[in-house]
């Protein structure tokens, strides 16, 4: 009996045992798992380093400045009116023509000294009948007295009555008065007749002439226009309208210095002489005024001038940049952060506006983080980062848009 031998199953050619199938599926499904996962938890961290760069890059980056006490002097500078120390504007009081002027513009008189005379014929006439009148009332004088001393020595022969003398002294009495009437209308018209001789009434300067040979000398009210203006000019006043903010900071004696336009660069020296002690309704001005030396005769009646006052500083007042400024609803404000890194938005009020710098006067102190020049767009309780703070260099200049734009882009 024939026995074949017994063939073994091919292991590669077998079927897979269940068993290890199912171990070979689940260790797939295991590392298909873990790569998923893998997959999730790399995704989720990266979402939430962008959400973190996204937020960080949200938060506006900012310079801050701290206020500063103003304790240098600051110089105002205001126009000036330039006017003589003494002016005259010489009318006629004498009527007639001129026959002559002596004078010209910018000619120096002394006191005294004739500039030009008046011809008056119609004055001469009433002088000479004045000086008639009272010859004849000095006739009638004499007269008078030697007929009451008459009738004195007759009544001691009792040829007239007392009533007779009484009366005979009182016509005496009569003539006296009317002879000091003449006499004080004949000095009256002398007096006006000197006149004609117009004069210079203080040493100085003929600004102004506007007569000639010729010309009719009236004394009516309505020729304003003078005959000659004569100033002094060895002192000059300097007349200018300050501000009411600044009206308690000036006092008598206090210096300026003035600067015009046809001496570029020079300065001449003035002092506060008086103020009008009030401030005007419609300019909401004081009115001070300067007196300058003028010895060499360069400053000139109705010039225009610069004056500038040096004020002493307000140890009260904070400085800032006028970058820092925010202006919102119709309220000057600034950006302050707080110690959170939020902004508190600080309502100040200015005292004065120097340019690049502004005094405030109210709402701030030394220590606030004041922002520099913050954007229009941030609002109260924003977080800000703070980027160059208060004391640095940079911080210290008025303003510097260019590198807070570039700090913010950062």
């Amino acid at each position: 009996m024939n026995h074949e031998p017994v063939k073994e199953p091919n292991p590669a050619t077998a079927p897979l045992r269940p068993v290890r199938a199912g171990r070979f599926l689940l260790l797939l499904a295991i590392i298909a798992a873990a790569v998923a996962t893998s997959g999730v938890t790399t995704r989720q961290k990266d979402e939430e380093k962008l959400a973190k760069w996204t937020n960080e890059q949200a938060v506006p980056n900012v310079a801050v400045v701290h206020a500063k006490p103003d304790e240098q002097s600051q110089g105002l500078v205001l126009p000036g009116d330039v006017e003589a120390y003494y002016s005259a504007s010489i009318h006629g009081q004498a009527a007639g023509y001129v026959r002559e002027w002596r004078t010209d513009i910018g000619a120096q008189v002394k006191r005294g000294e004739t500039l030009a005379v008046v011809d008056t014929p119609e004055l001469d006439q009433r002088v000479t009948a004045a000086e008639g009148e009272l010859a004849k009332a000095k006739s009638k004088q004499e007269l008078a007295h030697v007929t009451a001393q008459r009738w004195k020595t007759l009544r001691s022969s009792a040829a007239v009555s007392q009533q007779a003398i009484d009366e005979k002294e009182s016509d005496a009495s009569a003539t006296d008065a009317d002879v000091a009437a003449a006499k004080a209308n004949l000095d009256r018209l002398r007096a006006l007749k000197a006149f004609s001789n117009i004069t210079a009434p203080f040493d100085g300067v003929v600004t102004a002439r506007k007569v000639d040979v010729g010309s009719l000398v009236t004394t009516s009210a309505t020729q304003s226009e003078p005959l000659f203006v004569v100033s002094d000019v060895s002192r000059m006043r300097v007349y200018v309208r300050v501000p009411q903010i600044y009206a308690a900071q000036l006092h008598k004696g206090m210096t300026a210095a003035l600067m015009l336009p046809e001496y570029p660069g020079r300065k001449f020296s003035a002092e506060i002489n008086t103020t009008s002690d009030a401030i005007d309704a419609k300019s909401r001005s004081l009115l001070v005024e300067l007196v300058a030396e003028n010895h060499e005769g360069l400053l000139k009646p109705g010039a225009f001038a610069q004056v500038t006052f040096q004020l002493a500083p307000n140890p009260d007042s904070m400085s800032i940049p006028a970058s820092a400024l925010l202006f919102r609803n119709e309220s000057i404000m600034l950006a302050v952060i707080d110690k959170s890194s939020r902004i508190q938005l600080k309502k100040v009020e200015i005292a004065r506006d120097y340019g690049s710098q502004v005094e405030v006067a109210t709402g701030l102190s030394a220590t606030d983080d004041v922002v520099r020049n913050p954007p229009e767009s941030l609002a109260q309780g924003d977080i800000v980062h703070i980027v160059e703070p208060a004391g640095t260099k940079e911080s210290e200049e008025p303003t510097n848009r260019p590198k807070l734009a570039q700090s913010t882009a950062k």
